[in-house]
């Protein structure tokens, strides 16, 4: 009896298929999801080790350059800032990098300012001694003002600058921004943002100015004098500690720009006496984390409280510093 053959025809049916296209969309997206929620944790997590990276440079330099502020000049003349209740604080420490020490043992006395200076606020052309803090042959000017290769002044515009009277140092300091540096007629312009320069220069003073780094925020971007050092920096808050007193200890009477405390004024207070510096920085990550609702911003030393909460994930940094140019040369232990 012949065998009779059967044609069998294979493949899928159509509720195979719509099961198995079903079983593949859960996969996809159970695979996008944690893509997703890897690709948030790994952003999220980049970020804040980029604003713990910014963090720690800003420090080290902001604690090396306090330590250093008086070197070679009068140390009346060391420090300067703004206070901002609120707004981020701006800080001005004396150049040290503007000077070279090399076989100098007694300091400088500054650059001498021409002429009275009275009643000047803003923005204003002082007429100077010298553009050197070190006169002197050899003279060693640390900035190339005009691009030819030469460094021609200790003076840089962007940079910043502190104004004192020689003669009475209790009178205070008056700081703020370089605008302009006049080679040929050794003139400086510079913007006084910290306080009227009449009031340090009125009267029959011997009046003086050495050139100063600054630290300000722009938006949310730290500046060193012209330089941009680093981004995503929410807030600069800076208080100062003076041994008003002459005992040795700082009481928080005799802090300025502290939390709960008198504001700083650099035009009352003598440098002198300052024994302590204290600097609070805050960096945040570039962009918000939704899923951390708690994100709020910091409120430092003495400035006015921002409520909300924004998603930001912060590192706060708080450094104090004795300027050793002052305080070695006061004796204080």
């Amino acid at each position: 009896m012949p065998i009779r053959e059967t044609n069998r025809r294979g493949g899928f049916s159509l509720i195979e298929l719509m099961i198995t296209m079903g079983v593949l969309a859960i996969i996809s997206v159970y695979l996008m999801e944690t893509f997703t929620v890897n690709n948030r944790n790994y952003t999220a997590l980049d970020q804040t080790i980029e604003a713990q990276q910014n963090m720690r440079a800003i420090a080290d330099l902001i604690e090396r350059d306090v330590r250093h502020a008086g070197m070679m000049v009068p140390e009346g003349s060391a420090v300067c800032g703004v206070d901002s209740t609120t707004g981020p604080d701006t800080l001005y420490v004396s150049d040290h990098e503007a000077v070279d020490p090399s076989d100098d043992i007694v300091s400088y006395e500054g650059i001498g300012i021409v002429g009275a200076v009275t009643g000047v606020s803003g923005t204003v052309t002082l007429s100077l001694d010298s553009l050197l803090v070190e006169p002197n042959a050899p003279s060693r000017p640390a900035y190339d003002t005009n691009g030819d290769g030469t460094n021609d002044s200790d003076f840089r515009v962007g940079g910043g600058f502190i104004a004192m009277d020689l003669d009475n140092p209790a009178r205070g300091v008056v700081c703020g921004r370089v605008t302009g540096v006049n080679l040929t007629n050794d003139q400086i312009t510079v913007v006084a943002t910290s306080a009227n320069l009449g009031s340090v220069g009125s009267g029959t003073p011997d009046l003086i100015v050495v050139p100063a780094i600054e630290y300000r925020l722009d938006g949310t971007t730290l500046r060193r004098s012209n330089t941009v050092l680093a981004k995503d920096v929410e807030d600069l808050q800076v208080a100062y500690f003076f041994d008003l007193d002459g005992n040795n200890l700082l009481a928080s009477s005799e802090g300025r720009g502290a939390a709960g405390g008198t504001a700083y004024s650099s035009g009352s207070l003598n440098v002198e006496l300052l024994r302590e510096v204290r600097v609070n920085f805050v960096t945040r990550t570039r962009l918000p984390d939704p899923r951390f609702p708690s994100g709020a911003f910091q409120n430092m030393e003495n400035r006015t409280a921002v409520a909300g909460n924004d998603g930001y994930h912060r590192r706060v940094h708080t450094a104090s510093v004795m300027p050793r140019n002052i305080v070695n040369r006061l004796n204080v232990l």
